[in-house]
């Protein structure tokens, strides 16, 4: 949600930007607060990703570096700026984190997408619990599989839903396995290019057509030879949020369960000083609105 801020208005300068983003993650973070007044409120953050280690890895399949299309038609110039928005993003996840009663999940090699999957799954088990997630990234609806998860998309204010897929989730986790991520979105390889929907819906429905669906072979331009089956497998370790390497899902639930058990402090204070160093002047207004969601 915060990043989309820079995109979004590039021809500004990188502070500028940012406190754009902090205006738009602060209003958007309280408007669901009002919505639904949670008893926890946590905030998800990226790091840099185990998923472009592996990409990185001689264990790769294809070699397409995960998310490798992003940023590559930047200029030097504007690839500086983003850096210094991304520290500017820092500022605001350290805000939150220590100035904050908000839970904020962060980890070394982590998305967000991760640790929102770990809390899904850990908060899910006890079925009284309504777990409400705001994102953008419209992949966050296979979390739909567990109890009570709602996915709302904070472009429109509306709930996503599986219902393309028949309301099932592994439906969705299949299909996008095939397809893969263009080089605009993650840079993940299509296990079977240019293969028609109907097909994919036969080999979800049939084990006889799916065996032989797996067990087809295309070549790329170069003439390099790929099974499905292998990339299929790999897109669902880098595209399933319950598929993690084992490492990962325990530095995921490691990270989730030291978060949920150690939620910070609110300090006015500090939340009026960094108002005000990104001349947040309507914000710093109205800034007693923000202090339920803030101490919460």
């Amino acid at each position: 949600m915060l990043y989309r801020t820079f995109y979004a208005n590039k021809s500004e300068d990188d502070a500028t930007i940012g406190g754009l983003a902090h205006h738009m993650a602060l209003t958007t973070l309280n408007k669901y607060y009002r919505d639904f007044k949670p008893d926890k409120i946590i905030m998800c953050c990226d790091r840099t990703s185990w998923r472009k280690e592996y990409t990185l890895s001689e264990a790769a399949i294809t070699k397409k570096v995960y998310k490798g299309g992003r940023r590559q038609n930047m200029t030097k110039k504007e690839e500086e700026k983003f850096q210094k928005f991304v520290a500017h993003i820092r500022e605001f996840e350290d805000l939150i984190d220590m100035n904050t009663s908000i839970i904020t999940l962060a980890g070394d090699g982590l998305e967000a997408d991760d640790l929102m999957a770990g809390v899904c799954q850990i908060i899910s088990r006890n079925v009284e619990d309504e777990i409400v997630l705001v994102s953008a990234d419209k992949d966050m609806i296979q979390l739909l599989q567990y109890p009570n998860v709602r996915v709302i998309d904070p472009a429109t204010g509306d709930d996503r839903t599986l219902d393309k897929w028949n309301g099932d989730a592994n439906l969705f986790l299949f299909e996008k396995c095939v397809r893969g991520e263009p080089k605009t979105g993650d840079n993940i390889q299509s296990a079977f290019p240019r293969c028609k929907t109907t097909r994919i819906m036969r080999a979800w429905e049939d084990d006889f057509e799916r065996a032989n669906f797996m067990n087809t072979t295309w070549s790329d331009p170069e003439g390099t030879e790929y099974i499905v089956r292998q990339l299929f497998q790999e897109n669902e370790l880098l595209m399933d949020l319950s598929k993690q390497p084992d490492h990962i899902q325990k530095d995921i639930f490691t990270t989730v369960l030291r978060g949920l058990a150690n939620p910070g402090t609110f300090s006015y204070f500090k939340f009026m000083g960094f108002l005000g160093k990104y001349e947040m002047k309507t914000l710093a207004k109205s800034a007693d609105n923000f202090v339920e969601l803030l101490s919460r």
